[in-house]
């Protein structure tokens, strides 16, 4: 009688220690809860049709319909509790013949970018996120540009600033981002 009491006893403090140790995961801010989510989460692969490029997103992430769309473009997003990701890649045509150095310095200005960097066929550049009437708090984005002849294939990704180390595996899915 006494052992069964005793292991009553091991079982019951076993089970009330599991349950404290998965309440507070549920206590977690969203953004330490998205950055665990986005560490153990598989990437899918979404193959673009029109201009055969491939953009790997997490698994949790919804997919907008293509026909919602313009031609060779995508879009990804996750929403909860009023926190908002987005990844997006679309097709933009070079009419200008701008050279990597000339539409970087074209779009840091467009889209006010704090930092840029570039590459042999690419530019990223990242910073705040501005509408027409300035910037919108607590929101950045994250965007690289690769040229291919007449063409720019751009993949950006807008997050809070309260996400940023949530984010950091997709920055780097986009920073190593290959169009072929």
């Amino acid at each position: 009688m006494k052992r069964f009491l005793f292991l009553s006893m091991l079982v019951f403090i076993a089970f009330m220690i599991w349950v404290s140790v998965h309440e507070k995961e549920d206590d977690m801010p969203l953004p330490q809860k998205l950055e665990r989510a986005m560490r153990l989460t598989s990437m899918m692969e979404y193959q673009d049709d029109d201009y055969d490029y491939v953009v790997r997103y997490p698994s949790f992430f919804e997919q907008t319909d293509d026909s919602l769309m313009d031609k060779g473009c995508c879009r990804f997003s996750f929403w909860q509790d009023s926190t908002e990701i987005v990844q997006t890649a679309f097709v933009e045509p070079n009419t200008d013949s701008l050279t990597i150095s000339q539409a970087m310095e074209k779009y840091a200005s467009q889209l006010h970018a704090t930092q840029q960097q570039m590459g042999n066929d690419f530019f990223i550049l990242t910073g705040a996120l501005h509408t027409d009437s300035g910037e919108i708090s607590g929101r950045r984005y994250y965007a690289k540009f690769v040229q291919h002849r007449k063409l720019w294939f751009v993949q950006t990704l807008a997050y809070p600033e309260d996400c940023e180390e949530a984010v950091k595996r997709l920055k780097k899915e986009i920073e190593t981002w290959k169009v072929w």
